[in-house]
C-alpha cells in the first residue's frame, strides 16, 4: 500500500471516526435508506413508511458492522419535506448512529436540517451537499442551524474525469468552509456506471493533495446503467457491485455509500480493510485502535 503526502484530516461525527491514512481507521459504510423504489416507503408526500421494517434493516446492518468493527452511518434519502422530517426524527430517536441528510431538493434538505437541530442532533448530522449547483440561500439557512459536517460533491459535468473533480475541489472546499462547515467529506459524484474508475483515481489524488476524507456511491447506477445485468443471477450481480465498491478502498476511500439491504458489502469491506491495514503496518502505519477489522474479520 501507500502513504499520502498531505496530512490526513480525521473527524469525529457522532460515534464514528472517519479519515486518516490507509490502514489507520476503517472505511465507513454509509447505508442508504428510503431511496427511490425502497419498499419501506409507503407514501413519500405524507412521509409514512414501514417503521418496524426500517428499524429491522438498520439493526441488522448495525449488528453486522459491529461484529467486524466497521463504522456505520445512515444515508437518509428524502423526496418531500414531510418525509425527511419523519425520517430524521425516526433515525434520531431510535438509533445512536450518525446520519446524512440527503434530500432531493433544497427545501427537503432544509426540512431535515431543521428537524436535526430541533432534536439537538447537530453533532450526528451531515449535510449533503455543497456542490456546484448549491444556492447561497440554502447554505445560509443550513448555517443558521449549526451543522458542522458536510459532504462536498465534486460533480463536474463539463469535465467528468478524475482531473475534472480535482479542478473544482478547492473552490468548493473554500465555499463550504465559508458557511461554517468544519468537517468536510469529498464525494466523487458517480453519475454513470463506468465512473467508479475515475472516481477511485480522484479519491487518491484529492487525499494526496488536501487530506480530506473522500469516497463515493459507486454502484447506484447499476440499476439504470448496466444493460447486460439481466445476463446474470442475483448473486453474480451482487458480487459485481460489491467488487466495484470495495475496489475503491485500495485507492484510499474513507467511505462508501451503499444500499442498506445489500448486506453482502459488510464482510467484503471489512476483509479489504483488514488486508489494507496489514499491508500498511509494513511501512509504519498501524490501526488507531483494536476496534479495526484487521483484528476481528478473520478471527
Amino acid at each position: 500500500m501507500f502513504k499520502f503526502k498531505a496530512e490526513q484530516k480525521i473527524y469525529q461525527i457522532g460515534n464514528v471516526t472517519i479519515g486518516g491514512q490507509p490502514g489507520q481507521h476503517p472505511t465507513v459504510l454509509m447505508a442508504s435508506i428510503f431511496y427511490q423504489g425502497d419498499k419501506l416507503v409507503k407514501d413519500e408526500e405524507k412521509g409514512t413508511f414501514d417503521q418496524e421494517g426500517a428499524l429491522g434493516w438498520i439493526n441488522k446492518i448495525d449488528d453486522m458492522c459491529k461484529k467486524v468493527k466497521l463504522p456505520l452511518m445512515i444515508d437518509i434519502v428524502g423526496a418531500s419535506e414531510n418525509a425527511m422530517r419523519a425520517y430524521v426524527e425516526f433515525i434520531g430517536r431510535n438509533t445512536d448512529l450518525p446520519f446524512i441528510i440527503d434530500g432531493t431538493v433544497a427545501k427537503v434538505r432544509i426540512a431535515g436540517v431543521e428537524m436535526a437541530a430541533k432534536l439537538g442532533l447537530q453533532d450526528r448530522a451531515v449535510f449533503d451537499s455543497v456542490n456546484v449547483e448549491s444556492k447561497d440561500e440554502e447554505l445560509k439557512e443550513v448555517k443558521k442551524h449549526g451543522l458542522k459536517a458536510t459532504v462536498v460533491m465534486l460533480n463536474n459535468s463539463k469535465k467528468p474525469t478524475a482531473q475534472g473533480r480535482v479542478d473544482i475541489a478547492e473552490a468548493l472546499i473554500e465555499r463550504a468552509k465559508s458557511y461554517g462547515f468544519e468537517k468536510l467529506m469529498l464525494d466523487m459524484a458517480v453519475l454513470d456506471i463506468v465512473e467508479p474508475g475515475p472516481a477511485a483515481k480522484a479519491i487518491y489524488m484529492l487525499k494526496d493533495k488536501y487530506g480530506y476524507p473522500a469516497g463515493c456511491s459507486p454502484t447506484h447506477t447499476v440499476i439504470t446503467g448496466w444493460k447486460k445485468a439481466s445476463m446474470y443471477n442475483k448473486i453474480e450481480v451482487a458480487s459485481t457491485k460489491t467488487s466495484m465498491a470495495t475496489s475503491l478502498q485500495l485507492l484510499g476511500a474513507d467511505f462508501i455509500m451503499y444500499g442498506i439491504k445489500q448486506t453482502e458489502i459488510v464482510p467484503s469491506m471489512a476483509a479489504v480493510d483488514a488486508l489494507v491495514a496489514y499491508s500498511c503496518m509494513q511501512h509504519g502505519v498501524r490501526p488507531a485502535s483494536h476496534d479495526h477489522p484487521l483484528y476481528h474479520v478473520f478471527k
